[in-house]
């Protein structure tokens, strides 16, 4: 029974990180091995600018696959660096380690970002507290974030819509021919007879 249980658990853990990694092909156009390259650079070089204990809580929601890629090759006693956009962009190019030109750094770490947002939203908005201000010009709006102010938007317009719709019919309503009775005056209307008292 145990070891059923922690078949299945692996086999989930191996299904996540699959999923992990097929969000971060999606996010920056990569193939699978560029994926994998980008994801471990972009891991280890967020995982050098923070503490050994803030790299422990953040990596506890990680699939075990991308917990090992970020911890690989890390020292804990290290200190921690601390750097500005293009310092960062420059870590993540040495851990890519090849000179290929077609690698777009910045495209590939806001992808990395964008998925750790969206698996991780709780984490990852702590994580990025942390950083160095300039740093968090690749810390791009949540894919969350951008679906709820897209949602808010588009509710916007409908409401304008809806709005604009009705204005439009009523003032249709007001332009539209009276009815012959309409027309006439009060006393027309009365012709008959007196007028009813109103007093």
């Amino acid at each position: 029974m145990t070891s059923q249980t922690e078949a299945g658990s692996f086999d989930a853990g191996v299904r996540e990180a699959h999923e992990w990694i097929a969000d971060v092909m999606r996010e920056t156009g990569l193939d699978e091995r560029g994926t994998l390259t980008a994801l471990r650079a972009v891991l280890r070089a967020l995982r050098d600018e923070t503490t050994a204990r803030q790299n422990s809580h953040f990596a506890a929601e990680m699939p075990t696959f991308i917990r090992g890629l970020y911890f690989e090759s890390w020292d804990p006693g290290r200190p921690r660096v601390d750097h500005d956009t293009q310092g960062f962009l420059r870590r993540v190019r040495a851990y890519v380690g090849n000179d290929d030109s077609a690698f777009d750094t910045a495209q590939a770490t806001c992808g990395v970002f964008r998925v750790l947002e969206r698996r991780m939203p709780g984490p990852t908005a702590q994580i990025a507290r942390m950083l160095p201000k300039e740093l968090c010009e690749l810390w791009t709006p949540s894919f969350a974030e951008k679906s709820a102010e897209r949602q808010q938007r588009l509710a916007v317009e409908e409401r304008v819509a809806t709005q604009g719709t009705l204005h439009a019919e009523a003032g249709h309503e007001r332009d539209a021919p009276m009815a012959p009775h309409q027309n006439r005056s009060p006393g027309e209307q009365h012709r008959g007879g007196p007028l009813p008292n109103t007093m």
